[in-house]
């Protein structure tokens, strides 16, 4: 089996708070320290999280371990919303690099499409800071193969970054082969589908009423069912392998073929609990079982959405 710092990124959305509630600093802290000294080398964050305060978190702590993990040793990602004009990339990039304590960053994705930009013109000055050495690689997030076609038409993309789970099959269905035609490195975010698939939320009122994921489809009237049908699945096949929930899911996202699941863990347990999954195989048996209760979730979603938050674009 591949080491963890291979098959495992540690996803740092929940290190900024503001979509994420009551997240606290140290257990933020503790949890990249637990990553780094349990192999993990990868780290994804963005400028949206917490408004940098996620970049800022991040860098400092990679730094804290710099006599012992050089940065040679780390992939760094980071992403940016596009702004008004393609002139503001260098300087946005520019300020993630001070806030992840760098002076490269080894990937750079446009976190989300923009309907109302061209794009073309800000891929042309991505590709300038690729020539400058302050980007390594660009990459996208959220993109959809229509789009994904057509910046692949004038640029080079080296990573694509989407929603990989039980909960969300379809981005994977729809990109992968496009990814695989391309020789592009695909990055699974939400392999727990923003914690859902632990279990522990059956009912959107298990979660606080500022909690924005009560507001997460699954929810709705219209799939509860199915989304009840899937954590019942999920729970008695983790009962017969003698493991958790968390685990059988990111096991499944793992072995999608995708180079990389990024674990979004807020504190050091939750890490420590989805790291279960690297010691873990599911049988034939449990794979089919659940493709056919995640397929059954996704048949019941229009075919006009395309991310889980179902956000236009």
């Amino acid at each position: 089996m591949p080491p963890t710092s291979d098959r495992f990124g540690l996803g740092c959305w929940s290190f900024g708070g503001g979509y994420w509630l009551d997240q606290d600093r140290q257990d933020s802290i503790r949890t990249i320290h637990a990553a780094l000294r349990a192999g993990i080398r990868h780290f994804d964050t963005a400028q949206s999280y917490g408004n940098g305060s996620s970049e800022q978190i991040t860098g400092q702590q990679l730094r804290r371990f710099s006599p012992t993990i050089t940065r040679r040793d780390l992939t760094l990602a980071t992403k940016i919303l596009l702004p008004p004009s393609p002139a503001q990339l260098k300087p946005l990039v520019e300020l993630s690099l001070r806030r992840l304590c760098t002076d490269y960053l080894d990937i750079l994705y446009v976190h989300w499409p923009d309907s109302a930009k061209n794009h073309r013109p800000y891929f042309s000055e991505l590709q300038r800071l690729l020539e400058t050495g302050l980007v390594r690689a660009l990459g996208v997030s959220n993109f959809t193969p229509e789009l994904l076609t057509e910046v692949l038409s004038y640029a080079p993309i080296n990573y694509c970054q989407m929603p990989v789970s039980l909960l969300w099959p379809r981005s994977l269905a729809r990109l992968g082969q496009i990814c695989r035609d391309h020789t592009i490195a695909i990055i699974a975010y939400s392999p727990l589908g923003m914690g859902l698939l632990s279990g522990k939320y059956p009912k959107a009122e298990a979660f606080k009423p500022q909690d924005r994921r009560r507001t997460l489809f699954p929810f709705q009237e219209r799939y509860a069912s199915r989304y009840h049908q899937l954590l019942q699945v999920l729970e008695r096949e983790a009962e017969m392998l003698k493991t958790t929930a968390s685990a059988v899911a990111l096991a499944w996202a793992a072995s999608q073929g995708v180079s990389l699941v990024l674990l979004g863990a807020r504190s050091r347990p939750q890490l420590e609990e989805d790291l279960r999954a690297t010691e873990l195989t599911l049988p034939d048996s449990t794979m089919q079982k659940l493709q056919e209760v995640s397929q059954a979730l996704d048949a019941l979603i229009p075919d006009s959405e395309d991310n889980p938050f179902f956000h236009r674009w």
